[in-house]
Formats: C-alpha cells, sequence, structure tokens
C-alpha cells in the first residue's frame, strides 16, 4: 500500500507539472495515504497486547484496551474480502460504546481486534488464542 500510495503521489505531482489541477487531489489523497502507511511501519506504532489484564489494541499509536470481563467470546466475521478478529462487549461492560451500533450493523459485532494479512497468524488461530486467555484470566 506504500508503494501504491508513493506511485499515485508521484503521478500527481507529473499531472501538476503538466498544467493539470486534478494533479493536486491524488498528490493529497495519496500523500496521506503515504503519511499513514509509513508511520505503521514504525516501531509501537500498532500492535496487539495479550495478557491476564485484558487485551490492548494500538494502531497509528492509539492504544485501546479491555479486560477480559468486559469481553464476550471472540470470532471471526468476513468484512468485504477479509477476514477480521471482532468481539462484543459483555453485560457489565461499563465503559463507552461509541460506534457499536454502526460496527454491529456493519460487520455484526461491536468491536473490531485484528484484520487478515496484519498478523503472522491466521484469524481463526488469533480468535481462538484470544478466547483461551478470556477463559483463563476472567471470563464469567
Amino acid at each position: 500500500m506504500l508503494l501504491g500510495c508513493a506511485a499515485f503521489t508521484a503521478t500527481g505531482i507529473f499531472m501538476v507539472r503538466a498544467g493539470q489541477w486534478v494533479g493536486w487531489v491524488a498528490i493529497v489523497f495519496f500523500g496521506l495515504g503515504v503519511v499513514v502507511f509509513a508511520l505503521q511501519l514504525l516501531p509501537n506504532s500498532t500492535y496487539l497486547r495479550v495478557g491476564p489484564g485484558g487485551v490492548t489494541v494500538c494502531t497509528l499509536f492509539r492504544a485501546h484496551s479491555c479486560g477480559w470481563t468486559d469481553v464476550d467470546a471472540f470470532r471471526v466475521a468476513h468484512v468485504g474480502a477479509k477476514d477480521m478478529v471482532v468481539f462484543g462487549f459483555s453485560k457489565q461492560y461499563r465503559g463507552p460504546r461509541r460506534l457499536s451500533r454502526v460496527n454491529v450493523h456493519l460487520v455484526g459485532a461491536e468491536a473490531a481486534v485484528a484484520a487478515a494479512g496484519s498478523w503472522d497468524v491466521s484469524m481463526d488461530e488469533l480468535a481462538d488464542m484470544l478466547n483461551q486467555y478470556r477463559e483463563r484470566y476472567g471470563a464469567v
């Protein structure tokens, strides 16, 4: 994705030099893509941390944590052409549920942990591992 965005950004530069204003659209849109994808390559910008206290998902340096008792079972959902590990919040969860209804409508779950292609394990293996941690450390 990084190389694709860089190529389209370069194409936009050539278009602007040729006098085509639409090249600016490509420069801005795909230039932002270059920045986002480059940031994901930096250490600690994206990770999944699992431990006795719960699960923490970090994307672009923004981390979100959930305790094991806040989470219902993890499962794999098919979203477009990708598989994702998703979950719903348990009845005990008292935190914010921003976009929960929208997420349920789009993917059938309140939140997502990971998308296929981002990890060295399959989404089924990741969902199984997270469910094992949940059962071990606090599922009620």
